[in-house]
C-alpha cells in the first residue's frame, strides 16, 4: 500500500480534496461553499493589494499565464 501511494502520490491526494469537497457541498450546500470560496478569494487578493498594490495582482496574473499568449 504505501509503495501505491508512493509512486500515486498526487492522484491519492487530489482524490482525497474532490472527496473532501464532495462531502463540504453535500453537508453544507453549494451555496454556502461558493460563498466561502468567494470571500477567501477577496482577502487573498485583498491582501495582495495592501502588501503591494496593483501590481503585485498584475504580477500575479502574469506568472500563472507566463508563456501562454496566443
Amino acid at each position: 500500500m504505501k509503495e501505491f501511494i508512493q509512486e500515486h502520490k498526487w492522484a491519492v491526494i487530489l482524490s482525497i480534496l474532490a472527496l473532501i469537497i464532495v462531502l463540504l457541498i453535500y453537508l453544507i450546500g453549494w451555496w454556502t461553499l461558493l460563498a466561502g470560496v468567494l470571500i477567501a478569494v477577496a482577502i487573498f487578493f485583498g491582501r495582495m493589494i495592501d502588501r503591494g498594490g496593483l501590481d503585485a495582482v498584475k504580477d500575479f496574473f502574469r506568472s500563472i499565464f507566463r508563456g501562454k499568449r496566443v
